[in-house]
């Protein structure tokens, strides 16, 4: 396989819940950078440590998968007292909240642990916006910045964004997005989360505007994958009909076709990448999705977590920065960029994708 399909290969085996198939590489550090660009290197160091042990990176490389694998397990403690203290000060206030996104989705995986993230994405009423900022405020949490509908807290060192309405792509998922605290969620107490449906809808509508603006990763197609894995009961066809209102159906399509050739999602779905007119857009989706990661907030943390010595911090910190091609000269670097943006163009022209802005 080549590294990029080898590194999704290893991200499948743990959705599926797989051991993967022992092949001696000698590209472990490409596998590593693309793994730790996307925030997915402790997904793939717990499918790492299956491998036969010959077929293993070695050295510096192996140390780099394992210090993954530990610090996502150490963070996810902390941020789920972070959480709790965070819902808590909500819910001491009477203060409706819906969380979204990894907060949510990290609990479908099969290790919670091991989905990372970065800011924790809270929506609240704007009546009780303020309100929620007090509250807070109240209860140790640090105020990092405070505009008219978003603000950002801290504490412990984890980030909390509130903000007073979902993030939309066009006019039309504006409309559907508008009262998330009503028929499109479910609660336990004050705090919401979507319905898988309208989940399903708003991972893929995120996606859609990663696409058009830039830094779409693989987390975001594992986010859609186990979605669909965990609610089989989602009827594709009425969610299909659902994006075709609000303009993004052969986006939804084509990321579903996406999830399936690449996990295995049980999901059926007409729309495949076997033709000849859809190899190249399977081909951009791959480049830019598997490159298009960003070096997240708990993925910089860990790399201030590591202490197996300073050549292993020196590696992590370069090769969070690093292309999946390998390292380049910087006119080099400037051609992948060229290529990517090219691709880039290309996906959102093929799926048509469109934003309010237009």
């Amino acid at each position: 396989m080549k590294t990029d399909e080898y590194f999704i290969y290893l991200v499948s085996c743990h959705l599926n819940g797989e051991n993967p198939n022992g092949e001696k590489r000698n590209d472990w550090q490409q596998i590593y950078n693309l793994a730790d660009k996307n925030g997915v290197s402790a997904i793939a160091a717990e499918v790492v440590k299956k491998l036969p042990e010959d077929c293993r990176p070695k050295g510096n490389i192996l140390a780099l998968f394992n210090q993954s694998f530990d610090a996502a397990m150490n963070n996810y403690n902390r941020k789920m007292k972070s959480l709790s203290a965070f819902l808590s000060a909500l819910s001491l206030e009477n203060i409706p909240h819906l969380l979204v996104k990894g907060a949510v989705l990290r609990n479908l995986y099969p290790e919670p642990a091991l989905r990372t993230g970065g800011d924790i994405d809270v929506i609240v009423k704007h009546a009780d916006y303020y309100d929620a900022a007090k509250a807070l405020k109240s209860r140790g949490f640090e105020q990092k910045n405070m505009k008219d509908s978003e603000a950002k807290f801290e504490i412990n060192g984890d980030a909390f964004e509130i903000n007073t309405e979902l993030e939309s792509i066009n006019i039309q998922s504006k409309i559907y997005f508008s009262t998330p605290f009503d028929d499109i969620s479910e609660s336990v107490g004050y705090t919401y989360k979507l319905k898988p449906l309208y989940h399903l809808l708003y991972v893929i509508t995120h996606v859609a505007h990663h696409l058009k603006e830039g830094g779409a990763g693989i987390r975001m197609i594992t986010d859609i994958d186990i979605l669909i894995r965990n609610y089989r009961d989602i009827d594709i066809d009425s969610f299909l009909l659902l994006c075709e209102n609000i303009n993004i159906r052969k986006t939804a399509e084509a990321l579903i076709a996406l999830s399936k050739k690449w996990f295995s999602t049980p999901v059926a779905i007409n729309f495949t990448f076997e033709d000849e007119d859809t190899r190249q857009l399977l081909k951009n989706l791959t480049g830019v999705i598997t490159s298009g990661g960003r070096m997240n907030a708990e993925s910089a943390a860990n790399a201030s977590d590591m202490s197996v010595n300073k050549e292993c911090k020196i590696k992590k910190m370069f090769s969070a920065a690093s292309s999946f091609f390998g390292t380049k000269k910087s006119g080099d670097l400037t051609d992948e960029n060229q290529q990517i943006s090219r691709a880039e163009k290309a996906i959102y022209d093929e799926l048509g994708i469109k934003t309010e802005t237009e």
